[in-house]
């Protein structure tokens, strides 16, 4: 599990909890945003770093619990599609802890293989994850 969060002059302004569970899925069960920054891309930013992050792990797929109000934000914003409660059947068979909130669909996402990450990133990534810290990106 991980915990990515976006500061701006020390300050948090995003945040999004990750949960990996093997090569094949992660999870993001949950993600804020202060509401002083809603609508400044704070959050794609974030969101972009997840998907690098998730990339470098060979993660490859990302599912999280959308609310009503919030999943064409993910699906037109992020390209989230909903997943059939087939796929989300067979998920639950190998991810059997994964955050179903009541009112919620759940949506997902192929995690994109073209996220470039730096030599310089991948050190640091590594070493981060090695460490068992959390991500705090500036």
């Amino acid at each position: 599990m991980y915990c990515a969060v976006l500061t701006i002059n020390s300050f948090v302004v995003s945040a999004g909890i990750i949960r990996v569970f093997g090569q094949e899925i992660a999870e993001i069960p949950l993600v804020a945003t202060s509401m002083a920054n809603h609508g400044k891309g704070y959050f794609q930013l974030l969101f972009s770093c997840i998907e690098k992050l998730l990339a470098f792990l060979n993660v490859k797929n990302i599912v999280l619990p959308a609310a009503e109000e919030a999943e064409s934000i993910w699906t037109d914003k992020f390209g989230f599609k909903k997943l059939r409660p087939d796929q989300l059947s067979e998920y639950r068979k190998s991810c059997c802890q994964m955050v179903i909130f009541q009112g919620t669909s759940m949506l997902q996402k192929e995690v994109p293989t073209d996220q470039l990450v730096s030599s310089i990133e991948r050190a640091e990534l590594y070493k981060l994850m090695n460490q068992g810290r959390s991500y705090f990106l500036e």
